[in-house]
């Protein structure tokens, strides 16, 4: 059995045409483009959809984060390299360079 894409009857020209026919006014009714307000509702779906996908990807990844540990410091354990030397009152104008 050999499958042409053209039938060699004339049956199957006319069942080929007519269906050709029927396909293309089906595609050109369907493809017709919507007006601007419904593209700009589709768009607006769209943006929506994102939005949605996000939250939940952001709440999901935070609710699996594991907690920071805080560790309590007390004053007498800063290092003191990191206090100001003299108060700033008494500092020049240029900023300490005299």
């Amino acid at each position: 059995m050999r499958l042409d894409m053209f039938s060699s009857t004339k049956t199957g020209h006319f069942a080929h045409i007519m269906l050709t026919a029927l396909l293309g006014q089906v595609a050109s009714v369907q493809l017709t483009p919507p007006n601007p307000d419904a593209i700009e509702n589709y768009g607006h779906l769209i943006i929506q959809g994102l939005v949605a996908l996000v939250t939940i990807w952001a709440t999901v990844r935070k609710a699996l984060q594991k907690p920071e540990s805080v560790v309590k410091v007390s004053a007498e354990a800063l290092p003191m390299s990191t206090l100001p030397t003299q108060p700033t009152a008494e500092r020049g104008s240029d900023g300490g360079a005299n």
